[in-house]
């Protein structure tokens, strides 16, 4: 087991062009990682619906995230299925995973300071019309 994760994340490996064709083990496993990716963009858009409006597009945005994530790793686990040439290169995954985080920062710093940011404007308007007939 190890020594194919030090194979599979060999340098040589994953930037090559025309990888070897992906052990049946690594298939089922990115198959049940994009599976869950998908079960918890339900779960995220569940949760969405009992929450504030800010909290609410917080929650879809994760859901977007991952679903998108879990349809294209679909996509990329039947390219290297396949044994496509180029679609199925294993620098997709950390192209994958790139965007991933990239995504995942936007909207980790979107419910730790904008959310937060925009209920206290929301607040303090309301304070305001408050005393505005």
């Amino acid at each position: 087991m190890w020594e194919y994760l030090k194979y599979f994340f060999n340098p040589r490996h994953i930037f090559s062009i025309r990888p070897e064709a992906m052990q049946p083990r690594a298939v089922q496993i990115l198959l049940v990682i994009f599976g869950l990716l998908i079960i918890a963009s339900i779960v995220s858009r569940v949760l969405a619906r009992g929450k504030d409006k800010l909290n609410a597009k917080g929650y879809q945005r994760l859901a977007q995230l991952f679903l998108t994530i879990g349809i294209v790793g679909y996509v990329y686990v039947f390219f290297a299925w396949q044994g496509a040439a180029l679609l199925g290169s294993r620098f997709w995954l950390l192209i994958l995973a790139a965007v991933t985080i990239a995504w995942l920062v936007f909207i980790i710093k979107y419910l730790i300071k904008e959310a937060p940011q925009r209920r206290q404007e929301i607040e303090r308007k309301r304070q305001i019309e408050k005393y505005i007939p």
